[in-house]
């Protein structure tokens, strides 16, 4: 075969395996989602990227033309906006032998490159939108400026003899570095124009891990192949392409006889996008898909599957100054009289009472609340489903004696989660009108009619006998025959005579009784729990020193339970008259207000809630002085059986 036979051969293969110039990767009609953001959930904001079969963005789409299918069902997209985000670009050179290659006009192919982007340059000076980057092998390189000038600076200073170039792929994987650090705006593309020779046999490096990380961070990249015909063809050039497609950039052969095409083709579809926002029907914590549907001129479109991560949590309300006890005034409104000895923490008669609450969200999202509800005894008393969602009237009217009601507030937001507070016990005390002596005599009114009415009728009776208008006669004479009847007569049966009495005297004489004990300055009130009595009697503290535990011989006050020691807590009464509650080595702990005490212990203050293991009692001083204020926070309230708030 002769040589020119043998040349047109490989010519003809070489045209055969050439692939068209303006091949995209993208095809067909395709969009893509990118960049989630949840933080102002349940509305999830998102770019969307839509372009058509040539690869060019598609302008003008709207709101109703777009639907958000998240986890399988549709949602409808609020807010469609188009933007001028501009793009991330880095052009890479790598120079090779092949570049100083001379066309018939004596021009190198590497000056028909840098004059062809020297163009570019020119036709950006005055625009700042764009982010450029320049990276050339064993040359000058520039990093994110928004000038084009700066940027065109570093190409021509570029003095590299390409005839003695020597290829190297890394500048490929440091561009792509360059190009997935943080854009300067939200929104922005980010692209790569690869200028170099087929590399020589096989790519060693793996391309793989490339594509993935392009893919990862949406970078397009464009690969220019810098060759004669017949290098297009092998297997490291292909290795190139398919990098290309798979990154959703084009693949462009030159030899030096094309003329090149201007950047503006590749970046000016880049430089648009579409930001949405719609609102999600998530309600439960981790991962969710998302898929946009565009309805375009052309197709429908759909993009590829996105997810993203939310942890979602339900609001947890919580008390704002909950009364120790409420006073419920059975007396008349006009009897009605505050009692001058009524402790301080007792709310005032009343016959409802206003509950007030805050919500807190533990994820952090603050959502609207759709329903709330106060329960007492684990039955709801009153309920919102109208803002304000943070109050509640609690009617008294049921309460006919003293108990301890357990209140607990339920609330669900927008999303359907519900969340519950801890439940805090509230002592109901009924105060009754005082007895007096009209009162008594208008309760007896019934009782003294009816004697005034059988008095009247005796009376009346007398009268009739004694006028002879009755004459009993003839039951008298019946009583005096059966007198004298032997078998009727009853047997008389002697009386024992009455016993004597003695003289009252005694009665009326003032004997002096037992001394009453003092009364005690402060007592310990049990909180039952739900298996004893609603009420318990207080405990008085009259002692200097007083041992609690659960060892009959050394403790003063003995309790039988599990979680209490021999010798659990120690309460001394201090010369001022205050009072000291100190821990005595305990397993269980010793509380106020549920914050452990130590073995120095701490202060006692009226109204204080203790635990002694898993016993509880309010303290308080028959004469107090001053009251704990209690202190609102916004955190999540701890989950034990009571609460309060200590400062």
């Amino acid at each position: 075969m002769s040589n020119r036979l043998r040349g047109f051969l490989v010519l003809l293969i070489s045209l055969l395996w050439l692939p068209r110039p303006s091949a995209n990767a993208q095809g067909n009609t395709g969009a893509l989602l990118s960049a989630l953001d949840v933080q102002a959930f349940p509305l999830v904001q998102a770019y969307l990227e839509v372009h058509d079969a040539q690869g060019n963005f598609v302008h003008g789409l709207t709101a109703d033309q777009v639907v958000m299918i998240e986890d399988g069902n549709p949602r409808p997209v609020a807010v469609l906006r188009e933007l001028t985000a501009g793009s991330q670009v880095v052009i890479a050179i790598n120079p090779g032998p092949s570049f100083a290659i001379r066309n018939n006009k004596a021009i190198s192919r590497y000056d028909l490159i840098k004059e062809a982007l020297r163009k570019w340059a020119l036709s950006r000076m005055g625009s700042n939108i764009d982010d450029l980057s320049l990276l050339i092998t064993k040359g000058p390189a520039a990093s994110h400026t928004s000038d084009p000038e700066k940027w065109l600076s570093a190409l021509e200073s570029e003095q590299i003899d390409a005839r003695t170039a020597v290829q190297d792929l890394d500048t490929l994987f440091r561009a792509v570095s360059l190009a997935s650090d943080p854009t300067p705006r939200p929104g922005m593309s980010r692209a790569v124009i690869f200028i170099t020779p087929p590399p020589e046999g096989q790519i060693d490096q793996s391309l793989e891990s490339l594509a993935a990380q392009a893919r990862e961070q949406q970078i397009a990249i464009y690969v220019w192949l810098v060759s004669s015909s017949g290098a297009f063809v092998t297997q490291s050039a292909q290795q190139l392409r398919s990098l290309s497609e798979a990154t959703g950039g084009k693949t462009l052969n030159f030899t030096g006889e094309e003329a090149l095409p201007s950047l503006e083709e590749y970046l000016a579809p880049l430089r648009y996008i579409y930001t949405l926002e719609y609102e999600s029907a998530v309600s439960t914590s981790g991962a969710h898909q998302v898929i946009a549907q565009i309805q375009a001129a052309e197709a429908s479109i759909e993009t590829p599957v996105r997810s993203f991560e939310i942890e979602l949590q339900p609001p947890v309300p919580a008390f704002v100054s909950p009364p120790l006890q409420i006073q419920r005034d059975l007396t008349p409104p006009k009897e009605q009289q505050k009692s001058a000895n009524a402790p301080e923490d007792v709310a005032p008669h009343t016959q409802q009472q206003t509950i007030q609450v805050v919500f807190d969200f533990p994820d952090g999202r603050m959502r609207p609340l759709v329903y709330s509800a106060l329960l007492v005894n684990g039955s709801v008393v009153a309920e919102n489903t109208q803002p304000p969602f943070d109050r509640f009237l609690w009617d008294l009217s049921a309460y006919e004696s003293d108990s301890v009601q357990r209140l607990q507030v339920q609330a669900r937001d927008k999303l359907g989660l519900t969340g519950v507070s801890v439940e805090i016990p509230v002592q109901v005390i009924v105060r009754r009108p005082e007895q007096n002596a009209l009162s008594s005599f208008q309760r007896s009114l019934p009782i003294l009619a009816a004697l005034a009415a059988l008095s009247a009728g005796a009376v009346l009776l007398l009268v009739l006998v004694v006028g002879g208008k009755l004459r009993p006669r003839t039951l008298r004479a019946a009583r005096q025959r059966r007198k004298y009847d032997p078998v009727t007569q009853p047997v008389q049966i002697r009386a024992e005579p009455p016993a004597a009495r003695r003289s009252n005297w005694t009665n009326r004489f003032q004997w002096p009784g037992k001394a009453a004990a003092p009364k005690a300055e402060a007592y310990l009130n049990p909180i039952p729990d739900s298996d004893q009595e609603d009420t318990l009697p207080p405990i008085p503290i009259s002692d200097e020193e007083i041992i609690l535990g659960s060892d009959p011989g050394s403790a003063s006050l003995v309790f039988d339970d599990a979680s209490v020691e021999a010798l659990h807590a120690r309460l001394l009464r201090l010369q001022d008259g205050s009072y000291r509650l100190a821990d005595m080595g305990s397993v269980a702990g010793t509380w106020i207000n549920y914050t452990p005490v130590s073995k120095e212990g701490a202060r006692l203050e009226h109204g204080d809630l203790i635990h002694i293991g898993r016993i509880g009692f309010r303290f308080t001083l028959r004469k107090p002085l001053s009251k704990r204020k209690p202190v609102i926070v916004t955190q999540p309230l701890p989950q034990s059986p009571l609460e309060e708030k200590t400062e």
